[in-house]
């Protein structure tokens, strides 16, 4: 049976709306109702699928773990894994048959697959020798270039280091300079929690699971960031060397916050 319809069914048999689930877990009305029918095919990060059915699944007493792999597998995970296995199952006989090839060849030298060996191996040194030829003619121009120029008119003194220090600096808009640091703490349990780098085309999404209090990790971000967690009351966070701040007020449970350079 599909996640869908296993979300769908024990949500009917709990006797509950879909404007109850949105309320609660809040997440959209529209994505539980996609979820639901199997309509993946949304504007929606798999990261945030996974998370939502995560979160539903937990709200229905579900098994969350479980409902996510069959998740996976519906999404095309287990199809990817099975098919690399199997890629790398026909490259090792693949290499095996090389490694018999070569000892065939070793065993009779007179054969045509030997011959043929011998004239690509001579074409190769040939090209390697014509190419060392060619580089150390271009190292032989730019040496009599340098020896032949007229560096007598050129003054030390004139050469201005603060000048050229200057020069190396990055430039006022460069993506150096909107880059961030997001430092997030935990004040107690966070059961998902997911940061989005919005700065970045596309947008990169940090993903973590189960975290204890005390946690804290320091993330990269450019210009924004979105947070989305399960317990928003444990949050703290700080940006570059700003104070830390407790997000949600007096929210509890699911919520998302955001922060955006100011211009």
């Amino acid at each position: 049976m599909p996640v869908g319809q296993k979300l769908e069914d024990a949500r009917k048999k709990k006797g509950i709306s879909l404007r109850e689930v949105s309320e609660s877990t809040k997440i959209r009305g529209d994505y539980i109702s996609a979820i639901e029918t199997g309509n993946f095919e949304i504007n929606l990060p798999e990261v945030y699928l996974r998370g939502f059915v995560r979160l539903y699944s937990k709200f229905l007493g579900l098994d969350e773990d479980a409902m996510v792999d069959e998740l996976n597998i519906e999404l095309g995970k287990t199809s990817d894994k099975v098919s690399k296995k199997s890629l790398g199952s026909i490259v090792a006989q693949d290499n095996k048959s090389v490694g018999k090839s070569s000892v065939a060849s070793t065993a009779y030298p007179g054969t045509s697959s030997n011959r043929s060996s011998l004239k690509a191996s001579q074409k190769t040194n040939t090209i390697l020798i014509l190419a060392t030829i060619g580089v150390f003619s271009v190292i032989a121009v730019f040496v009599t270039i340098y020896l032949l120029s007229d560096n007598s008119d050129v003054n030390p003194a004139d050469i201005d280091p603060l000048k050229s220090i200057s020069e190396k600096k990055d430039p006022p808009n460069s993506t150096l300079t909107q880059n961030h640091i997001l430092k997030i703490s935990l004040l107690g349990d966070v059961d998902k929690l997911i940061v989005c780098d919005e700065g970045k085309s596309p947008n990169i999404f940090h993903e973590f699971d189960s975290l204890s209090e005390g946690w804290s990790k320091e993330l990269s971000f450019n210009k924004s960031f979105r947070c989305y967690s399960s317990n928003i009351e444990n949050i703290i966070f700080s940006v570059d060397d700003g104070q830390p701040s407790k997000v949600g007020g007096d929210r509890k449970g699911i919520g998302t916050f955001n922060w955006k350079k100011e211009n």
